[in-house]
């Protein structure tokens, strides 16, 4: 992996975390079952693209 492909994944790992971390945020302050319940699968899914990606840094 090039230095400039380890840095694009460096960053979209970012990403992800950040996203995630604001959607739990938002269901956990959330009061309608409904949104809450899709913001904690949005959580979820970038939740799983984030681990995905770390994948991709171990040997």
């Amino acid at each position: 992996m090039t230095s400039k492909e380890l840095t694009a994944l460096q960053d979209q790992i970012s990403d992800e975390g950040v996203v995630a971390k604001k959607y739990r945020t938002m269901a956990k302050q959330c009061t309608d079952p409904t949104i809450k319940k899709k913001f904690e699968s949005i959580a979820t899914r970038h939740q799983r693209h984030f681990d995905t990606l770390m994948s991709h840094l171990k040997p």
